[in-house]
Formats: C-alpha cells, sequence, structure tokens
C-alpha cells in the first residue's frame, strides 16, 4: 500500500510535455476564481519561469504598492523555493491591506527530488510496528513468570526475550536511519516552506495555492501541523481555502489530510483533485467530516483510481451527519 514518492524514467521532454500541459489544465481552472479576485484586487503576477533573482526584485519593487493587490502568484519559477524566497513572498504577504490574502504556488516542485519522503515514511511506518512488537514481547515475558510449568514458563521467556532483543535492535538501527533522513528532508522545498510559514509571528494567508508541487505524505504531515498551529495564533488570519490538487500523495497522504478536516475551525474549502487515491482514501477523507461543520467544499474530482459509486455511498452517509458540506466527485 506504500506508494513510490515520484515517478520515474520520464524523459526530459516528456517531463516538459506534462509540466506545460498541467499549466493549461491549472490556467483554465483558476479563471474563474481570478476573475473574482480581479473584481477586488488582483494578485501580484510573478512572471512564469522567473529566476530567484527577478522574483526578488519584483517583491521589492512593488513592496509600496501592496495595498494595490489581494496577494501573491508564484506559479511556475524557474527557481527552488528556499527560504530566503519563501520569506520574502510571506513578507510581501504580511504588507498587504487585506486580512487574508492570497498566496499561489502551484507549479513549483516543493519535492527533495530523492526518495527522501518515501524513506523517511516506511520507516516511521516500521518504527511503529517495531514497538508494538517490543511491548508485546515485554508482555509475554510479564505472562512467563505465571505458568505453573516450568519447561513452558522457560520456553515463553526465551522467546519474548529473543523478541525483545531484536526489536530493541531494530528500533535502534531505524532511529538512527530517521535521524538522518529527518536531517535531509531540512533540505526540501517543502520542508523550508513550512518552517518559514511557522517561524512567522501571525498568518496573514486566508487562500493557500499548491497545485502540482510534487508533495508527498510526508510533506503533508508537517503542513498539517503549522497550518493547525497557526490557527491557534493570536492575531492570525485563519486559512479558509487549501488546494493541494496534482500532488500524488495517495491513500497514504489522506491520514494529514483528514487530520485537518477534524481540528480545523477556519476552512471552509478544500480541494483534492487528482491526487491519487483510491476509495479508501475517499472514505478516510469524508469521514472527517462527520465532525466538520464548518467545511463548505471539498473536491475531490478527477482521482480516478476511486471507485464512483463507493464515493458516492459513502457520501450519503455522510449527509445525514453534516449536510451542510457540497462533495464532489465528478
Amino acid at each position: 500500500w506504500l506508494r513510490a514518492a515520484r515517478p520515474k524514467g520520464l524523459s526530459a521532454a516528456r517531463r516538459g510535455s506534462a509540466r506545460r500541459g498541467s499549466a493549461r489544465r491549472f490556467r483554465r481552472m483558476v479563471a474563474a476564481d481570478e476573475a473574482v479576485i480581479a473584481d477586488n484586487l488582483p494578485l501580484l503576477r510573478l512572471p512564469r519561469g522567473a529566476s530567484k533573482e527577478q522574483a526578488f526584485k519584483l517583491l521589492d519593487g512593488s513592496a509600496q504598492e501592496a495595498q494595490h493587490f489581494a496577494g501573491v502568484d508564484a506559479s511556475l519559477l524557474d527557481c527552488e523555493i528556499d527560504t530566503e524566497l519563501a520569506d520574502k513572498l510571506l513578507e510581501f504577504c504580511t504588507a498587504l491591506p487585506n486580512q487574508g490574502c492570497v498566496c499561489r504556488l502551484a507549479h513549483n516542485d516543493l519535492s527533495s527530488g530523492t526518495d527522501t519522503e518515501q524513506r523517511l515514511f516506511e520507516r516511521i511506518a516500521e518504527r511503529e510496528l517495531r514497538e508494538r512488537e517490543l511491548r508485546f514481547n515485554q508482555e509475554l515475558k510479564k505472562k512467563a513468570s505465571n505458568q505453573k510449568d516450568f519447561a513452558v514458563s522457560a520456553a515463553q521467556r526465551r522467546t519474548a526475550e529473543d523478541g525483545i532483543a531484536a526489536a530493541t535492535a531494530r528500533l535502534a538501527a531505524l532511529d538512527e536511519e530517521v535521524l538522518e533522513l529527518n536531517r535531509k528532508t531540512k533540505e526540501a522545498p517543502w520542508y523550508m516552506l513550512c518552517s518559514t510559514i511557522e517561524s512567522r509571528g501571525r498568518n496573514t494567508i486566508s487562500c493557500l495555492d499548491l497545485t502540482d508541487c510534487g508533495l508527498h505524505a510526508t510533506g503533508l504531515v508537517m503542513l498539517a501541523q503549522v497550518l493547525l498551529e497557526l490557527e491557534h495564533r493570536a492575531d492570525s488570519s485563519p486559512l479558509t481555502e487549501l488546494i493541494l490538487d496534482g500532488n500524488d500523495v495517495g491513500d497514504i497522504g489522506m491520514t494529514a489530510v483528514t487530520s485537518i478536516i477534524r481540528r480545523t475551525s477556519s476552512l471552509t474549502s478544500l480541494r483534492l483533485r487528482n491526487v491519487g487515491i483510491t476509495e479508501r482514501g475517499v472514505s478516510q477523507v469524508l469521514a472527517g467530516l462527520v465532525s466538520n461543520k464548518n467545511l463548505k467544499l471539498i473536491d475531490l474530482r478527477s482521482n480516478g483510481l476511486s471507485d464512483l459509486e463507493v464515493g458516492k455511498a459513502a457520501c450519503v452517509g455522510v449527509r445525514q451527519f453534516n449536510p451542510v458540506v457540497e462533495i464532489l466527485l465528478e
């Protein structure tokens, strides 16, 4: 059930073609809500394919005119979103007159470009399994002393001690590997972005667009933690819309998404189009809606691995507890 961090083996030409096609779909998808923004204030658009130096220059040059913008669109940049650029983007958002602004980072690769995220996810999952094995064998060792038959007790005790030794040794190895993988994740753009958002005193973003950013379930875990923490900070604007379309996080990413749904009190719109989930992931997300009466829209369209009829049946059950939310499946 574990999914690969990202597809391998595509040629440069095919990757470029796929990205251009994704960009065209993205422009069509956001055309409607851009028109709504334009009726109020426009977004500051960084040029597609802009370098880091160009992005800095435009953001600095527009700082004095921040009152004329509703947010920033930094989609399809030709540079990595590192800590410096993330901080500059958030600095511009903080200077905007509106309490809540739009921050679009669509089609920027925030992944590490390696299998680090997937390996970290797998090692953390294995660590939980080994911890359960350790507790089981510790309990088995205690029960061995209650056996009246000495031979049975001795055999049970030896089995338990072997299990404890194996689990302890594996946990030590896993801890060392997880420590190294955590160090590597700090070099990934998604980690730098989340850390920068977390480090700021207050949140000013009401709509965060991370469409097609190469996010993995590991990154979603940190993103969920950061967003939920910001929600409870004084003077922070509530994040009302989160867009995760096009990130192939699969079913394993829905645990983090569900934690957001169950614990948020501000999010009203969540978009999860084409995120590679099956009916298992759809059901997990919908289950979170039972206790959330604030979410008004959840978009689960274009998830071709999911059985549509199963999703519809799950929706019927959810609406018995939450008749307010609009669920888009097709």
